[in-house]
């Protein structure tokens, strides 16, 4: 008996010493996590009278919301831009809630509404890829709208103008290529010339805020490859659209899709979105299409797609198409920061890989970094050591979301019937199912919000029911463009692929883990 209770009081000692080198490993990371930055020697006090502690490069969403809360943290902030405000930029405008929820803070998205240039999106849908749809209003189940049609042209103004009023030193004008930007390892500091030769500034860390292409990030080394995404806009008058919003999914272009936005002015935001997916993403696949499709899907979403023209009306008065390119999910980019430096944004790839919307990210991003940036100033210490914080925010915000995206992207370009499950669940509960899908498109809710009993069971039900309307009764397919003699020999793009054929006019690519054209 006296031996048996040594070996239980042995187990429970073990056990417990188990526990304590859990709890004690637990504490360590949570420590670890939170501890202060490393101390260094270059403290604001050092800084030359003359340079900044932080030079942005770029006055869009992710580095004039970096220079706002910089500013507003006692820092010295140069933020510049190429061109004077407004300007144009080419984007889908639509403004996420966690961007939304910055903006406010930032006291912009009063402004915006004050000078009626904010249109928050009450009623919207979706249409699958075969057809179905559903168009209901999400905010009384939400309790407030998951997203706003805002033109870059206002919003880009509006926050960086908020960053001037913060504080920041706003440059426009101040245009900067990969060879105007030089560090000294010995002062610690960034000098960053005009392309013109006629400005130069100097600071301590600096902020590669200018877009998807980074010329910066390419040339220090951080961005090894070109965006490989694309999308296109158009504004639309006269239009036929009563709902503030629509997606389409085509099964041709899945996992890209077209969208419209309505705003304030009555204009239509028509915009189209290829993401780069498949076994040769690296190399250009976007689906079955490649970059070289994009106008023409975009004009034939205008005249021939039985649904995007139907919104567009009868005479709409469309103006020319505008494209832009797309880094998506952080492609080409493996690390964001660096000694004196961190990149944020769309030049750090920070674009959803399922719904391209990169405008709250790079509000995240620019608010994440203005923190860390802060605490490195404070610390004195701005090597890779202290801006790692930046990248370890934006990891814990949404990088395993971003991992959710690409897989679904992947799975919904594979399988269109998941998008027609959505749509089919929708047309049987009704706004539930549309606010659970916009929660999750807007970024309030992760893309493992559609794994929960709740979300996920139905779903799995109405899939079901897909397969049995497609696969066994044979239900029509609505979402049918006008067929169009395939141009022999036609190349959409540099993708690599096992077969290329054509349907309805585009680049589709055939190989043994994909299908052509949607069919299973």
């Amino acid at each position: 008996m006296n031996i048996d209770i040594r070996n239980r009081n042995g187990q429970l000692l073990i056990a417990g010493a188990g526990a304590g080198i859990l709890a004690a490993g637990l504490f360590g990371l949570r420590w670890k996590r939170h501890s202060k930055p490393r101390s260094g020697p270059f403290t604001s006090e050092t800084l030359p009278k003359d340079a900044y502690d932080a030079v942005i490069v770029g006055a869009g969403p992710s580095g004039s919301v970096c220079a706002y809360y910089m500013a507003k943290g006692g820092a010295r902030v140069a933020l510049l831009d190429k061109a004077t405000f407004p300007r144009e930029k080419v984007c889908g405008d639509a403004v996420c809630t966690p961007a939304l929820e910055i903006l406010e803070d930032m006291g912009v998205m009063k402004e915006l509404v004050a000078d009626n240039q904010a249109n928050y999106a009450d009623s919207g849908g979706l249409i699958s890829p075969s057809g179905l749809s559903y168009i209901g209003n999400s905010v009384h189940q939400i309790g407030k709208a998951a997203a706003c049609a805002v033109k870059r042209i206002h919003l880009d103004e509006k926050v960086a103008h908020a960053a001037r009023r913060a504080g920041a030193d706003l440059k426009e004008n101040f245009e900067v290529d990969s060879d105007s930007v030089t560090f000294n390892k010995e002062t610690q500091l960034w000098t960053v010339k005009s392309t013109s030769g006629g400005k130069v500034v100097t600071g301590r860390v600096l902020v590669c805020a200018d877009g998807s292409t980074s010329h910066l990030a390419t040339k220090l080394g951080y961005c090894t490859q070109a965006p490989l995404g694309v999308s296109s806009r158009a504004y639309i008058k006269n239009h036929n659209l009563e709902a503030d919003g629509l997606c389409f999914y085509p099964k041709w272009s899945l996992p890209g899709y077209a969208a419209i936005f309505k705003h304030t002015n009555g204009d239509l935001g028509y915009c189209y979105y290829l993401i780069p997916s498949g076994p040769n993403a690296s190399q250009g696949q976007m689906g079955n299409c490649t970059a070289g499709d994009l106008k023409k899907l975009h004009e034939d979403g205008i005249k021939k797609d039985p649904f995007i023209s139907r919104a567009m009306g009868t005479n709409p008065i469309c103006e020319r198409m505008k494209a832009a390119s797309l880094r998506v999910g952080g492609q080409g980019v493996a690390k964001t920061y660096g000694d004196n430096l961190v990149i944020i944004g769309d030049a750090a790839g920070h674009i959803d890989p399922l719904t391209g919307e990169g405008i709250h990210t790079a509000m995240i991003d620019g608010k994440a970094s203005a923190k860390a940036l802060l605490q490195a100033r404070v610390a004195g210490d701005f090597s890779a050591v202290n801006m790692k914080e930046y990248e370890k925010a934006w990891k814990e915000r949404y990088g395993k979301d971003f991992y959710w995206s690409t897989a679904f992207a992947s799975a919904i370009y594979r399988y269109p019937i998941l998008l027609d499950a959505v749509a089919n669940e929708a047309q049987r509960v009704g706004d539930p199912m549309m606010s659970a899908w916009a929660e999750v498109a807007t970024c309030m809710k992760p893309k493992t919000y559609f794994f929960r009993p709740d979300v996920g069971v139905p779903l799995l039900m109405a899939l079901a029911r897909e397969i049995w309307a497609q696969k066994v009764v044979g239900r029509p397919d609505a979402y049918v463009m006008p067929n169009e003699e395939a141009s022999a020999g036609k190349k959409g793009g540099a993708a690599a692929t096992t077969t290329t054929t054509t349907t309805n006019g585009y680049a589709l690519h055939a190989n043994a883990s994909s299908p052509v054209n949607g069919k299973h």
